[in-house]
């Protein structure tokens, strides 16, 4: 019996070892399994706020994109507003500048023989159709009321010209009558003044399509006298 007790000895701490080693498997397995537990999850919520990271980021890019060309469309249409602005006030400051010119020259020729009057007469005719580019410019980049009076100005201006050819005309017939004398200049008056009314009413249309403050109330104005 106490040959045999080493070996009974032997196999007992053989299997308290072997029971020790079992249990703490167990639980190094269990640790291991709660271990890649936890990073499961910690892998998924990193994933997560990896994602979010993404999206807002993406997001704010995407807001700046739009951001950005929403200030590049609202600056290329100030741009554009700009230079039709301009171009409208060059067009009508060019019929202006011709319209006044032509009613200087109305108001102010004596012709001796009337070849020259009628010379004249073509000119006048030839600077105001030049005025007729500047109103299609006016159609195509402004409201339709300015070249409406711009057209209005043309045709009243083509009128007084013509009123002033007859009134030159009259003055070198050597049958014309006082009374004939006195009616074109009545009638020569009253083209002027109109011309200079449609003058008013075209800087009135501009300066409203301008966005420009409105004239002060305009002073009478007196037609210049008959040559």
């Amino acid at each position: 019996m106490t040959q045999w007790l080493p070996l009974f000895s032997s196999l007992v701490v053989a299997f308290v070892v072997l029971v020790g080693v079992l249990i703490t498997n167990r639980t190094n397995r269990r640790a291991i399994d709660a271990a890649d537990e936890r990073g499961s999850i910690a892998l998924e919520a990193a994933q997560r706020n990896v994602a979010a990271v993404n999206a807002a980021a993406e997001e704010r890019s995407r807001s700046a994109l739009e951001a950005a060309q929403r200030n590049t469309e609202a600056a290329e249409q100030r741009e554009h507003e700009k230079w039709r602005r301009e171009s409208v006030l060059a067009a009508v400051t060019a019929l202006l500048e011709t319209s006044a010119t032509v009613r200087q020259q109305l108001s102010s020729q004596d012709f001796t023989y009337l070849g020259e009057i009628d010379r004249f007469g073509l000119d006048l005719h030839e600077s105001i159709e030049q005025c007729t580019g500047s109103v299609t410019r006016l159609r195509i980049l402004s409201s339709p009321r300015i070249p409406n009076r711009c057209e209005d100005l043309l045709r009243t201006l083509t009128a007084a010209a013509n009123i002033t050819v007859q009134k030159l005309t009259l003055t070198l017939d050597g049958e014309a009558t006082a009374d004939d004398l006195d009616d074109i200049r009545t009638l020569w008056h009253k083209a002027i003044a109109s011309v200079v009314e449609q003058e008013l009413s075209v800087v009135k249309a501009a300066r409203t399509e301008l966005g420009l403050e409105p004239l002060p109330a305009p002073e009478r104005v007196t037609a210049p006298s008959a040559a």
